[in-house]
């Protein structure tokens, strides 16, 4: 999935998505917003029909791409696990 750095500027990172679906970057603010030095972690567009998915990260004190990274991958960890579990159950029937 391609990335787009629209802003990054201090505490502030925009990145815009190369998708046109909402459910990843959505999924990535609110891991995002579980790291308490996210101050704010919202997802965007700048036209509803033809936008692309922007989201918006602002921190206290540390970078916003080291909590975007730290997302990321918190996110991989839990759909590891996630098949880990399926694995699993599909071996038990």
């Amino acid at each position: 999935m391609k990335l787009n750095v629209i802003k990054d500027e201090g505490k502030e990172l925009v990145v815009e998505f190369e998708i046109n679906d909402f459910t990843f970057p959505e999924l990535l603010a609110s891991k995002l917003l579980e790291n308490d030095d996210v101050e704010f972690a919202g997802v965007s567009r700048d036209h509803p029909e033809t936008g692309k998915p922007q989201l918006t990260i602002k921190t206290a004190k540390k970078k916003p791409a080291d909590a975007l990274s730290k997302a990321l991958e918190d996110l991989e960890e839990s759909t590891d696990t996630l098949k880990g579990a399926v694995g699993k159950g599909a071996k038990g029937k």
